[in-house]
């Protein structure tokens, strides 16, 4: 209900037609052109996927795909394969507890539905509170020429839109003020309109009101925020109430969009290919601060906390589509040169990770045989660890590597480090979201890490903050600027150094804020030991569901019911 209300304030549908497309001749000042100077392109804080990701008219004057209407076919195939990545693929492959599949399925739709719509209005306030937080860091009071600062109005080119962070941050903020200046007086829009264009573009809004937009984008980006909402629910299955859940799924939430803005809006990390810090590492590192408090001691030893075959084989159906989908999802907001790239890397890796989790499992189980739980984590092991930087980097053999050694991390914590939480930490992992995020989007970020360590000077494109320079001899592979990819592109380390810092900080912000979520959980009813685990605590269940139940309840039956 709160979300209907909030949604109710300024929520609208995105409208058409867009602006006129202004046109690339007369020039400003001519006869029939515009009176002010026109483009000032900067790097958007806002992720886009490939099309939006190139600033202002090309040199001929010609508009980029940013400024033309998007066709939807191209956005809604990914929107179809990102949305059975994250509510069918997590559902069934969770589906694995003997007595828990309603629930799982029902429960997991709740959370990612509620999360789902507090994610598109929550991820589009943190990009207005940003533009705010710019103008207030950067012009001050002197809002209308945001300081003097000559950097600010100088009129570049897009090839010409790089410079120091802190350089790239004030041109947004002065972007973000024009966008402000152009909501008190609509007037200038038609007056400049590729300023007003560029002021969309690097806000993230669509048009010049107040309103809070409901469009595809939108979607997508309230999707991404869901996946660690998912991965929370793994490690919290089984032993919370619905009501816990929905109330996880909406903080799950809040936080991510915090540690969204602090790690890439002002700490100018790239984590946009696939996410391996902001959403995988995130959304394990939530649920087991979460699980510490919200979980009842001994609900792990439950006797329904075991999987039964069919339902196993359910979850390794969901597995398959995981992992079909899970290159649409690593690749959705990689630059577009690189988006193939991206796309490949990720089926080789994991192709590499599914062939090695026969390996180890099998090794590790002491009898060759596959422990089928390990399998369904560890065959995705593979798209987690490429889901950073390392895939637009990594060669086609590299990528094997990269999914292999992602394999062999998620199927070594499946059998030493999970039960080692458990006995030792008293911390319950339900899926082993541990095993399957947390670990291989480490390796991920390290990967990451080593490929864009050496990058230096010779990569640096023509402009480098107040001069053209022309040393620039090498680019990213697919022919990707350096500049135009990286926040940080000084040549001389910072890139690997504030990627670095991307997962310390994670970590303490997903697990702080788990843990305080789990203290709130815990003040709301949730079931006891005895009811976890079941879906006759939720559902009216079917007469051999209850049939079960009573052979466990008998002497010599598959489990001995819990007392409380």
């Amino acid at each position: 209900m709160a979300i209907i209300i909030a949604v109710s304030q300024g929520v609208v549908h995105e409208t058409f037609p867009k602006l006129p497309a202004p046109p690339p001749y007369p020039a400003a000042g001519e006869v029939g052109g515009p009176i002010f100077e026109e483009a000032v392109p900067v790097i958007p804080f806002k992720r886009y996927p490939p099309g939006f990701d190139v600033q202002g008219p090309r040199a001929d004057g010609t508009e980029t795909d940013r400024q033309q209407e998007r066709v939807l076919q191209r956005e809604y195939k990914y929107q179809m394969e990102i949305v059975n990545y994250v509510y069918l693929g997590f559902g069934m492959q969770y589906a694995f507890l003997r007595k828990f599949g309603y629930s799982t399925i029902a429960f997991g739709l709740l959370g990612a539905s509620i999360a789902s719509q507090w994610g598109f209005y929550w991820m589009q306030l943190i990009d207005n509170l940003h533009c705010k937080w710019l103008i207030t860091q950067y012009c001050g009071e002197d809002t209308t020429t945001c300081g003097l600062d000559p950097n600010c109005y100088t009129d570049f080119t897009a090839d010409q839109i790089t410079g120091t962070f802190k350089q790239i941050q004030l041109r947004q903020a002065c972007v973000c003020n024009t966008h402000r200046n152009f909501q008190r007086n609509n007037t200038e829009i038609t007056e400049r309109p590729n300023h007003a264009r560029n002021a969309l573009l690097v806000t993230g809004r669509l048009d010049f009101t107040t309103n809070l937009v409901m469009n595809s984008p939108a979607i997508m980006e309230a999707l991404y925020a869901t996946v660690p909402v998912q991965i929370s629910i793994g490690v919290l299955l089984g032993k919370v109430s619905p009501a816990q859940m929905s109330i996880m799924s909406i903080l799950c939430v809040t936080a991510y969009g915090v540690n969204n803005w602090v790690c890439i809006y002002m700490l100018g990390c790239y984590d946009n290919i696939g996410g391996c810090c902001i959403i995988h590492l995130f959304g394990a590192c939530f649920g087991t601060g979460a699980t510490v408090f919200a979980s009842q001691k001994g609900s792990a030893n439950n006797p329904d906390n075991q999987p039964r075959y069919n339902a196993d084989v359910m979850a390794m159906i969901g597995t398959i589509l995981n992992w079909m989908t899970f290159p649409s999802f690593n690749a959705y907001f990689a630059p577009a040169v690189s988006q193939q790239g991206v796309v490949v890397n990720t089926y080789l890796s994991l192709f590499s990770s599914s062939v090695w989790v026969m390996f180890f499992s099998s090794l590790y189980s002491g009898q060759f045989k596959l422990d089928p739980a390990d399998v369904q984590r560890s065959s995705l092991a593979g798209g987690v660890a490429i889901a950073s930087c390392a895939s637009i980097f990594a060669r086609p053999h590299e990528a094997l590597i990269i999914g292999a050694f992602g394999g062999f991390v998620c199927s070594t914590a499946h059998r030493f480090v999970r039960p080692f939480f458990e006995r030792k930490l008293m911390v319950t992992d339900t899926v082993g979201a541990i095993s399957l995020h947390a670990l291989p989007g480490l390796v991920a970020w390290l990967a990451g890490i080593i490929y864009v360590y050496p990058l230096g000077q010779d990569y640096r494109g023509k402009w480098s903050g107040q001069s053209f320079i022309t040393t620039q001899t090498l680019t990213l592979p697919y022919g990707g600027e350096y500049s135009t990819t990286f926040m940080h592109s000084e040549g001389d380390g910072d890139t690997a150094i504030y990627q670095a810092l991307m997962a310390p900080v994670t970590i303490c912000i997903g697990t702080g804020t788990g843990i305080a979520t789990g203290y709130v959980l815990r003040k709301i009813s949730g079931p006891t030991v005895a009811k976890t685990f079941t879906d006759s605590m939720y559902f009216a269940v079917p007469a051999d569901f209850v049939a079960t139940e009573e052979q466990d309840e008998e002497p010599g039956g598959s489990g001995e019911k819990l007392q409380v």
